[in-house]
């Protein structure tokens, strides 16, 4: 069952983000979408610079039969440059959009968009997709946040996508809100596993926040088995949460190997979802 299907009949969706191939590459790029074999109703391409795009991308995997989850950046570029990608995402049968500010540094474009503008030039050029934006739970102003988010569901967005969750309560807390401000808006939770205490000071530089210290106690440890079960929680957790509709999966390391895949899709049939 595709990912919006599955959302719209009330069941817990799986999404896969990837990172795409320095440049086309089909047998990477199906290796890594593959990871959680029919697990994942849907896989999010990222957009990075100097990758292949996460349009082409998304297109290379939507003729391979495999649902993908466009990511539309809008940072340094124009409406006409999205307009002429979303040409290209309807020709191909583009069906998940997910709407987004980017990462990468750019400057000043002539006639550019904001992501609430995205969301419903997206709506219009590709009338019967499922269009998501992007919720970052560690937002301090819980105020900032919702008058940043909530605009862009007004728009057209029908579901969220939030930063790698740790703990439940930030998003259960935005949750109520969106579902307050916003009712039938989907929250989908990414969810990573960490394996390392490394792993986890880089997420906290890159994220800026601090993850929970029962968190890093377990990995400093050095104890892979008490970190995957520390994984296994997050997802149970997250299935069992009703303000939580699906998850996406996002691995710390960028070829990640089938033993990894095995260790997720464990965690997803242990809480009932694979």
């Amino acid at each position: 069952m595709p990912f919006a299907e599955k959302l719209e009949a009330g069941g817990f969706a799986v999404a896969l983000e990837i990172t795409p191939p320095q440049k086309a590459m089909p047998k990477v790029l199906l290796r890594r979408a593959r990871l959680l074999g029919t697990a994942a109703q849907a896989i999010n391409v990222i957009q990075r610079p100097g990758r292949q795009s996460s349009l082409d991308a998304s297109l290379e995997l939507k003729a391979a039969g495999i649902e993908p989850a466009w990511h539309l950046v809008t940072r340094g570029r124009s409406r006409s440059d999205l307009e002429a990608d979303l040409q290209r995402a309807h020709a191909g049968g583009i069906g998940q959009v997910l709407c987004i500010l980017g990462d990468h540094a750019a400057g000043a474009t002539p006639d550019a968009v904001t992501i609430r503008d995205a969301v419903q030039i997206t709506r219009a050029a590709l009338p019967g997709a499922i269009v998501g934006a992007t919720l970052n739970q560690y937002g301090r102003d819980e105020a900032a946040v919702l008058k940043n988010l909530l605009p862009k569901l007004r728009a057209g967005a029908t579901y969220v996508q939030t930063q790698p969750v740790f703990e439940l309560e930030p998003v259960e807390r935005y949750g109520r809100a969106i579902t307050r401000e916003v009712p039938g808006t989907r929250v989908i939770a990414m969810a990573m596993p960490l394996l390392s205490f490394d792993a986890a000071v880089r997420i906290e530089e890159r994220l800026g926040v601090s993850l929970p210290q029962s968190l890093k106690d377990v990995l400093a440890g050095g104890d892979p088995e008490a970190a995957w079960g520390t994984f296994a929680g997050i997802i149970r957790a997250l299935v069992d949460s009703p303000r939580v509709d699906g998850v996406a999966i996002m691995t710390f390391e960028m070829d990640a190997p089938p033993e990894m895949g095995e260790r997720i899709l464990a965690a997803l049939r242990a809480a009932g979802v694979a």
